[in-house]
């Protein structure tokens, strides 16, 4: 892999757990310091707690978002280096047997989805040159409408994989609630996103 690539890979990367952390600090309630757990030491003690819980629970959030992208940006790279075409990252998803119900096969086809336009986003990023994310950007999408566009695939795609996901296995309101927080949040950041990356 030339050292160009590795320059733009890890352009991509940094901004996607950026991305992931920042969606997660949005996200995750962090517990608050009241007058009670500072007057009274056992309750300062259960809020360092809650504080040391609130961590983990960014981190273990960030990795869920990134998660898909690790493996897209993984089949990008494969790709790039061999020029072959990979798709081996579909293994991860489990594979269609006579047992999967109509509507595992219908995650499994919506992440499969999810994964191809982010990998054709990354493919596209890979190769190009810049001298940050946001040059990186500006240069393989050229408008902010082109830009926006693939932004509006991707949110689809993700939808899609979250209304599987909240059909067959987080079914509660809470999980409704947090789902419709995610999307809501992520389009915020990526309007914001866009409007910095081409500003005139």
């Amino acid at each position: 892999m030339s050292a160009a690539i590795q320059k733009t890979h890890q352009m991509i990367w940094d901004h996607e757990q950026h991305f992931a952390k920042e969606l997660a600090r949005r996200i995750v309630e962090k517990p608050r310091l009241t007058v009670w757990r500072v007057l009274f030491p056992p309750f300062l003690i259960y809020h360092y707690i809650k504080l040391r819980e609130y961590q983990a629970d960014l981190e273990t959030f960030a990795k869920g978002v990134v998660r898909s992208k690790i493996l897209a940006m993984e089949s990008a790279l494969e790709e790039t280096a061999t020029g072959k075409r990979d798709a081996a990252y579909k293994n991860a998803f489990g594979t269609h047997g006579p047992e999967s119900s109509p509507g595992e096969i219908r995650l499994r086809n919506a992440q499969i989805a999810e994964m191809e336009v982010l990998k054709g986003h990354y493919l596209k990023l890979l190769r190009n040159t810049g001298s940050s994310y946001q040059a990186l950007v500006k240069k393989t999408y050229k408008t902010s409408g082109e830009y926006r566009r693939f932004l509006g695939r991707l949110a689809q795609a993700e939808d899609a994989v979250q209304k599987e996901v909240l059909h067959q296995h987080q079914t509660s309101t809470t999980a409704q609630a947090v789902s419709r927080k995610m999307r809501e949040t992520a389009k915020t950041l990526r309007d914001t996103e866009v409007n910095v990356f081409f500003e005139r």
